[in-house]
C-alpha cells in the first residue's frame, strides 16, 4: 500500500477511536466544526498549528490523542489556575492527568514526576517557566514522550498580544527531548504571528499543518456608525436601547465614560450596570452577577469586563469607543450571540477616538525623558519604600508625565533591577488622641460605637498613639460589613475623635539601591520598546482599516486571522444593500424625466455607444465641480468611492446608468475630446472636462429636444467674457485646485485599499503640485498616521519632485514616517536610475539623510534606509 494512503487510513481509524472516547469520557456525540480535520493531522503524526476562537474545543485536540497514543503528552500552559482547573476536570472524568508548578512542594513535585516516568500519567501540564529548571529537564528526558502541546501559543511571538519570554525556550526544550511532534494552539494569531510561532518552535512550513477555523460568526451582524460627537453617540445608544430587545454590553474606552454613560442611560433603561477596574472588587462582582443572572439588562464596561463571561443570550455588543486592535475587537464582539441566535455588533466611529487609542499607546511606552524624570524623582524622595500613588509621583516629575506613564516607567526600572513594585496593603491606620474611655463616652452613633469597641482586636484602647488595623478583622469582630466599618471610621475622624487613614490604594515602590547609576547606564532595551510600540501602532492601523473597509466586515475579520475562503456575509452594513441588478439599471432619462440633478429616476441600463455618449455629456453638464475623464467614468458606472457621496454625484440622473466596462467608457470619452465635444481645461494644476459649444448641441440632439439651444455665454477664469466656452451653472464650480485638495484629504485618511485606488486620480495632477500640498498637509496633520500616509503618497506620486519633502520626513520624530520616507526615497531612486546614470542623480543629496537613517535606533527604519542607499546611483 502507498505510504500516504496507509497514513491516511491509520489517521482515519484514529479519528474514529477519538470519536468514541469523545462520547465515553466527555459526553459529546459529535466533533465541533474544525476539530475532526485537525485530529486527522495529529493522528497522522504531523506537527500542527491550530488557530480557533475561544470556546471551539481546542483543548480536546491534545486531550483525545493523549488517550490514544502510547506515552506522555507534555502540555505547556501559561496560567497556573487554568491548568489546575483542567487537570481537576480531566481527573473527574477518569483521565490520568497531573500538573507540576510552583504551587506544589518539592516532595509533591517529585512524586508527580515519578508517576510520569513510570507511565501512570497521560497528560502533564507545566508552566513555561518550568523549562528553566535543569532538574526538570533531566527528569523529563527520562519520560516516554508522545507529543508536546503548546497552549496559548501566541505567547511565543513578540507580535502576539501577550508575549512571554520563557516561551522562547520551547525550541530548545523540543530539541532536548528529541524533536517530538508538537501541537500549538491559540485563539488569536494573525498570519504574521502564525509564522513567528512556527519559526520560534523550530518548525519548517513543510512539516506543519496549519488549521485556521471558526472565526466566521454567521449570526453576528456587524456595522460601523459614524458619530463624530459624544452627543451623537449618546443619542444613538439611547435610541438603540429603546428599539432593541434583549441584553447587551456597551464597551467604552475610559472609566469616566463608563460612569457617565451608565448614569445617562438609567432614564432609558433602569436595569443598567457599570463595570470597570476602578471600582471596588465587591462592586465589580455584584455588577457581573447582576448581568449574568438577568437582573441587569445592560452593562456599560471597559475592557476589564469579559473574562469568564459566558452568557449565551447577549443580543448586542456596542462599542462607544473603538478598541486598539482587531484581536481585542473580535474577542469583545465574540461575547454576543453564543447561543447561535442573531445578534448585533455596532461600532460608533469618531475620528477623534484615535487620540484615545494613541493616548493608551503613549501610556504604555513612555519616552526615555519621561522614564528618566520618574527615575530621578524616586531617588529624590528620602523614604524607602516610597508609599505614594502613581499620580502623586507624576506630580513631582519635571517632565510632563501622567500616572499611567509612571506605572510603565516603573515596569522598565523593575526590569533593570533598580526597583521593585509593592502592592498596596489592605491595612488602614487609626490614631487615638486620648484614652479610649474618653473617646467612647463622646460617641453617639450605634455603628460607630461598635466599630470603635472592635478596634480592641488590633489596638490598646487605653494607650494613645497610632496603630495599623485590618478593616476585614474589625468587620468580623463587630458584625458589620466592611463598607459600614469604613464609613464609621471616617465619621469618627470627621468628628475629631480619632485620626483615620484609609488603606493605601496605590502601589509602593521599593528602591533596590541607595546610590543609583546615571540614567544613561540603566539597562533598558529602548530598541525593543520602539519595536513594541510599532507593533501597537500597526494593530491600531489594522483596526482603522476594518472601520474604513469597503468590503464585507466579517470577510475582513476572517482574512485578518488567516482564513482563506472568500466571504460576503450579506448582513453587515457593507453587504446589506445588494448591488442593483443589471436588468434594473436605467438608461439616460430626458430632461423632463430627470428634472433636477437630485432626482434618481432610472430606466434600463445604457450599453450602446450613443447611450454612453449622451450620459457622459449630461454628467459633465450637471456635475459640480467639473471633473476629469476618470471621474466621469466612475459616475456613469456607479462607483462607490467616497468622493461620489461627498460631492453628491450619486444623486445625478446619470449615476450608475451605464452597464459597461469602465475602460470602454474612458475610451469613448477620450474620443469625444478628440471630436471637440469636450475640452480639457487645466485649471491651476490639473485637467477637468467642460462641454464645448459643439458638445452642448450634441447633448440636445441626443436627448431629442429638437431645437439647438441658445449660444452659451463665454467666460474667462474671472467670470468675464473669454475664450473658453462653457454653460453657466447654478453653482460656481470650485475648480481643479480644490478637487486636488479634496483628493489629498481623502488619501490621508482612507484605508489602504481605498488609498491605492485614489492614486490614479492624483496622477492627473502635476507631481510638483501634489508634493507641495502633501508637504503642507504633513505639517498640519493632527495624527502620526496622516503624516506617514503623506510620506507614502509622495513616494508613489511625486518622483523627483517629492525628494525635498521626503528628506524633511527623514528627520521626523515618528518612526513610521522615517521608515516610509526611506522606502519612498529608495523607490524614487530606482525609478530615476537610468536617467541618473546618464546625467547625474537629481537626488544624490538625499544620501546624507539616508545614511543618517542607517544608524536609526529603530531596526525597521535602518533596514529600509540600507535598502534605499543601495538604490542610489554612484556619486
Amino acid at each position: 500500500m502507498d505510504p500516504s494512503a496507509a497514513a491516511s487510513q491509520e489517521s482515519g481509524a484514529g479519528v474514529g477511536q477519538a470519536r468514541e472516547i469523545l462520547r465515553q469520557h466527555f459526553g459529546h456525540e459529535a466533533f465541533l466544526p474544525g476539530q475532526e480535520a485537525a485530529l486527522h493531522s495529529i493522528m497522522a503524526g504531523r506537527n500542527l498549528l491550530v488557530v480557533m476562537p475561544t470556546g471551539s474545543g481546542k483543548s480536546l485536540l491534545y486531550q483525545l490523542p493523549a488517550l490514544l497514543t502510547d506515552g506522555l503528552t507534555l502540555v505547556v500552559s501559561p496560567l497556573i489556575a487554568l491548568m489546575k482547573d483542567q487537570v481537576d476536570e480531566l481527573q473527574r472524568r477518569g483521565i490520568a492527568a497531573t500538573f507540576v508548578n510552583s504551587s506544589l512542594g518539592q516532595d509533591e513535585q517529585q512524586r508527580r514526576l515519578a508517576d510520569c516516568i513510570e507511565g501512570r500519567v497521560r497528560l502533564l501540564y507545566v508552566a513555561p517557566e518550568r523549562i528553566r529548571s535543569t532538574a526538570f529537564l533531566a527528569i523529563i528526558r527520562r519520560v516516554k514522550l508522545a507529543r508536546m502541546a503548546v497552549d496559548e501559543a501566541h505567547c511565543i511571538s513578540e507580535w502576539g498580544h501577550d508575549f512571554r519570554p520563557d516561551y522562547r525556550r520551547l525550541k530548545q526544550l523540543r530539541e532536548h527531548l528529541g524533536r517530538p511532534p508538537v501541537t500549538a494552539l491559540t485563539a488569536t494569531a494573525t498570519p504574521r504571528v502564525q509564522q513567528d510561532i512556527l519559526s520560534s518552535l523550530g518548525l519548517a512550513p513543510a512539516e506543519v499543518d496549519v488549521h485556521v477555523h471558526g472565526f466566521d460568526r454567521p449570526n453576528l451582524a456587524l456595522s460601523v456608525v459614524p458619530a463624530n460627537e459624544e452627543e451623537a453617540k449618546n443619542e444613538f445608544v439611547t435610541n438603540f436601547l429603546r428599539q432593541e430587545k434583549g441584553s447587551g454590553i456597551i464597551y467604552v474606552g475610559t472609566r469616566r465614560t463608563a460612569d457617565d454613560l451608565a448614569d445617562a442611560l438609567t432614564a432609558v433603561e433602569p436595569r443598567t450596570a457599570v463595570y470597570h477596574a476602578g471600582m471596588e472588587p465587591e462592586d465589580r462582582t455584584q455588577a457581573q452577577e447582576a448581568f449574568l443572572k438577568g437582573r441587569a439588562r445592560v452593562v456599560v464596561a471597559t475592557v476589564a469586563f469579559g473574562m469568564g463571561i459566558d452568557k449565551p443570550d447577549v443580543r448586542f455588543v456596542l462599542h462607544y469607543h473603538y478598541p486598539g486592535s482587531v484581536e481585542g475587537y473580535y474577542q469583545e464582539i465574540g461575547r454576543a450571540g453564543r447561543d447561535g441566535l442573531p445578534s448585533r455588533c455596532v461600532l460608533l466611529y469618531s475620528p477623534a477616538d484615535r487620540y484615545l487609542r494613541e493616548f493608551f499607546i503613549d501610556l504604555n511606552y513612555p519616552t526615555p525623558e519621561q522614564v528618566e524624570s520618574v527615575y530621578e524623582t524616586l531617588w529624590a524622595i528620602s523614604e524607602n519604600p516610597v508609599r505614594m500613588t502613581y499620580k502623586q509621583i507624576a506630580e513631582l516629575c519635571d517632565e510632563k508625565v501622567n500616572d499611567g506613564q509612571v506605572g510603565s516607567a516603573l515596569r522598565l526600572l523593575d526590569g533593570a533591577g533598580l526597583t521593585r513594585a509593592m502592592h498596596g496593603d489592605a491595612a488602614a491606620s487609626v490614631e487615638l488622641p486620648m484614652l479610649g474611655a474618653d473617646i467612647l463616652a463622646a460617641i453617639k452613633g450605634k455603628n460607630q460605637r461598635s466599630v470603635f469597641e472592635a478596634l480592641a482586636v488590633a489596638a490598646d484602647l487605653e494607650t494613645p498613639g497610632r496603630c495599623r488595623v485590618s478593616l476585614s478583622q474589625i468587620s468580623a469582630a463587630c458584625g458589620l460589613a466592611e463598607d459600614q466599618v469604613r464609613r464609621a471610621l471616617a465619621a469618627l475622624d470627621e468628628a475629631g475623635l480619632i485620626g483615620y487613614t484609609p488603606p493605601f490604594r496605590g502601589r509602593g515602590v521599593e528602591k533596590l539601591t541607595a546610590t543609583p547609576p546615571p540614567f544613561g547606564e540603566v539597562r533598558i532595551d529602548w530598541e525593543r520598546q520602539e519595536l513594541l510600540r510599532g507593533m501597537e501602532e500597526e494593530k491600531l492601523r489594522a483596526m482603522e482599516d476594518y472601520i474604513h473597509t469597503r468590503g464585507c466586515r466579517r470577510g475582513y475579520i476572517v482574512r485578518y486571522f488567516g482564513e482563506k475562503q472568500p466571504l460576503r456575509c450579506g448582513v453587515c452594513d457593507r453587504c446589506e444593500e445588494p448591488p442593483v441588478p443589471r436588468s434594473a439599471r436605467p438608461t439616460v432619462p430626458s430632461r423632463e424625466e430627470a428634472g433636477t440633478a437630485g432626482q434618481t429616476c432610472r430606466r434600463t441600463a445604457g450599453r450602446t455607444d450613443e447611450e454612453i455618449r449622451a450620459a457622459a455629456l449630461r454628467c459633465v453638464a450637471d456635475i459640480e465641480p467639473s471633473v476629469g475623464t476618470i471621474k466621469v467614468a466612475e459616475v456613469l458606472t456607479g462607483s462607490k468611492a467616497e468622493w461620489i457621496t461627498r460631492l453628491g454625484a450619486d444623486q445625478l440622473a446619470v449615476y450608475a446608468t451605464i452597464d459597461a466596462k469602465r475602460t470602454r467608457v474612458l475610451d469613448l470619452v477620450r474620443s469625444m475630446i478628440a471630436e471637440g465635444l469636450f475640452q480639457q481645461d487645466r485649471r491651476n494644476v490639473g485637467p477637468v472636462l467642460e462641454l464645448t459649444e459643439l458638445g452642448w448641441r450634441e447633448l440636445e440632439r441626443l436627448e431629442g429636444e429638437g431645437e439647438a439651444p441658445a449660444e452659451p455665454p463665454l467666460r474667462a477664469a474671472d467670470g468675464s467674457a473669454g475664450a473658453s466656452p462653457s454653460r453657466e451653472k447654478a453653482i460656481v464650480p470650485r475648480g481643479a485646485s480644490e478637487t486636488l485638495d479634496d483628493l489629498i484629504d481623502q488619501i490621508l485618511v482612507a484605508d489602504r485599499e481605498e488609498a491605492k485606488a485614489l492614486l490614479d486620480d492624483l496622477r492627473l495632477f502635476h507631481p510638483r503640485e501634489v508634493a507641495r500640498r502633501l508637504h503642507a498637509r504633513y505639517l498640519g496633520a493632527p495624527v502620526p498616521r496622516e503624516r506617514a500616509r503623506a510620506a507614502w503618497a509622495a513616494g508613489e506620486l511625486c518622483g523627483e519632485h517629492g525628494v525635498d519633502f521626503l528628506v524633511a520626513c527623514t528627520r521626523s520624530e515618528i518612526p513610521d514616517v522615517r521608515r516610509l520616507a526611506a522606502s519612498a526615497l529608495g523607490k524614487i531612486a530606482d525609478q530615476l536610475r537610468p536617467a541618473a546614470e546618464r546625467s547625474g542623480s537629481p537626488l544624490s543629496y538625499a544620501g546624507d539623510a539616508l545614511r543618517a537613517l542607517a544608524a536609526d535606533p529603530v531596526p525597521q527604519v535602518r533596514q529600509y534606509a540600507a535598502k534605499a542607499l543601495a538604490q542610489l546611483p554612484p556619486a
